[in-house]
């Protein structure tokens, strides 16, 4: 088959149980259905931005208990149940999984195979496919959406807001909530990026804490 041009595949492998798989099945499609990029999800978490990637690509194999929770809560699973298939027997054998993701003009393909190394061949498991996050097609609407997401931080400020730390996904919910619309995550990061070089009474830092990142007021921040 003619590649296309500008395609790009990179492969990723694990050994793990199948049930792992099945998650990581759940938690990719989640992700892919609520229109959020890996680094939206980390962002909302508290997490480095590039936390979610290095999840979906075996970096990452495990995480803590929290990290778990606030996942499910930014990716809207309400019932740990659903992240499993009820009913599939499922083998708790080690197997070999590969993933492969191709980069396109518009959109990414998430290919997922189990790997028989004995017969020496691979068969499917899924294949999702996601849009390029990196590529905005509305410039327009983003800046009007950036502009009403600065007036109204602005005045969160000088409400006292940010006098105590604020976690993304609570400052994300307020916007939605206040603005009376769905804030794009990476339209947030872009306006609180922007406030880190405000003035002294204005700016605002990203604090580090035991469980991830928060937002503060400088002049509010607590020593580390």
């Amino acid at each position: 088959m003619k590649k296309v041009k500008n395609q790009t595949t990179r492969i990723y492998k694990r050994k793990c149980e199948e049930i792992e798989i099945l998650i990581y099945y759940r938690m990719l499609l989640q992700r892919i259905s609520r229109h959020l990029s890996p680094e939206e999800v980390s962002f909302l978490m508290g997490k480095p931005l590039d936390f979610m990637i290095r999840i979906e690509t075996f970096k990452i194999k495990s995480i803590l208990a929290y990290d778990s929770f606030v996942m499910h809560r930014v990716l809207e699973i309400n019932n740990l149940g659903a992240m499993v298939h009820l009913g599939h027997e499922i083998s708790f054998e080690d197997n070999a999984y590969e993933l492969h993701v191709t980069t396109l003009a518009d959109r990414v393909i998430y290919d997922m195979y189990k790997v028989d190394v004995q017969a020496d061949q691979k068969v499917m498991e899924f294949k999702l496919i996601d849009i390029r996050h990196d590529i905005d097609p509305h410039t327009n609407s983003t800046m009007n959406e950036i502009k009403k997401i600065e007036t109204f931080l602005n005045e969160k400020i000088d409400a006292g807001f940010f006098n105590e730390e604020r976690q993304p996904y609570e400052i994300h919910n307020l916007c939605c909530t206040e603005l009376k619309q769905y804030i794009q995550p990476k339209n947030l990061m872009l306006v609180l990026d922007e406030f880190f070089q405000g003035s002294e009474e204005t700016r605002i830092v990203r604090h580090q804490t035991e469980y991830g990142f928060g937002y503060v007021l400088a002049a509010h921040a607590k020593p580390t």
